[in-house]
């Protein structure tokens, strides 16, 4: 893998951003999955994110490799009781997980949730919380690789159910 940084998104990033966003949700679409759709994530929301400072990437230098939403105790659906989670405390949410098509395959979500655990250890939060569809397997197969547990399911109203997870640090 080349040398990449893990930082946060600033607005100069947000082409690069959108376009990795936009072709991993229409690969999604492509191939039947409901995690995402037409309309989410839209142009706003990655806007939104980036001016918030909750969006981070995986770059080369201005070659956007990855991009997360990575945000303590961000997720008020989190409290559903139909989440079982391991722990009650603090936490680090990871959303909107996609990394570019010709960078598929090469480690780098695997890079993401590490740069993500550095980030958890530097502001003592020791639990990092996911939620994601049952049929996105790339994603459930990562975060099985990563020792993440299952605890259950977010509904999300229209955008359906998540299966949920969580990993202690």
């Amino acid at each position: 893998i080349p040398m990449t940084t893990f930082r946060q998104a600033n607005l100069q990033d947000f082409n690069a951003c959108w376009a990795v966003i936009d072709a991993t949700r229409w690969k999604m679409l492509a191939d039947g999955r409901h995690q995402w759709t037409a309309e989410y994530p839209s142009r706003e929301q990655i806007t939104n994110d980036i001016q918030q400072g909750h969006a981070y990437v995986l770059a080369d230098g201005n070659d956007v490799k990855a991009y997360a939403v990575v945000i303590a105790n961000g997720e008020p659906a989190y409290a559903q009781r139909s989440a079982k989670w391991l722990t009650e405390g603090d936490y680090m949410v990871v959303h909107r997980v996609a990394v570019a098509m010709n960078e598929r395959g090469k480690g780098y979500a695997r890079q993401l949730f590490q740069n993500v655990e550095i980030l958890c250890r530097e502001q003592n939060i020791h639990s990092i919380k996911v939620d994601t569809n049952h049929d996105n397997r790339e994603m459930r197969g990562l975060l099985q690789r990563l020792g993440f547990v299952e605890c259950g399911k977010i509904d999300y109203g229209p955008r359906g159910m998540r299966l949920a997870f969580e990993r202690i640090l």
